[in-house]
């Protein structure tokens, strides 16, 4: 279980006294299961991203010398 504090964005394992943030002192805390975080986006993303750019100036320089 990991801490957030949502105010100086500190993250850890503890937290301080009375749900205060260790780092601030804040109460705007809220705890996370690691099990609820999602994973990265996989690197196919970024594959299909680079492609597509390199289809649009593909097109783009096809176009300017038609």
């Amino acid at each position: 279980m990991t801490y957030f504090c949502k105010d100086c964005s500190y993250h850890g394992i503890t937290s301080g006294q009375s749900g205060q943030c260790p780092a601030c002192g804040s109460y705007n805390f809220a705890r996370k299961n690691k099990a609820n975080d999602k994973a990265p986006p996989g690197k196919w993303r970024l594959v299909l991203l680079g492609s597509l750019w390199v289809y649009l100036l593909g097109l783009i320089v096809w176009k300017l010398n038609n």
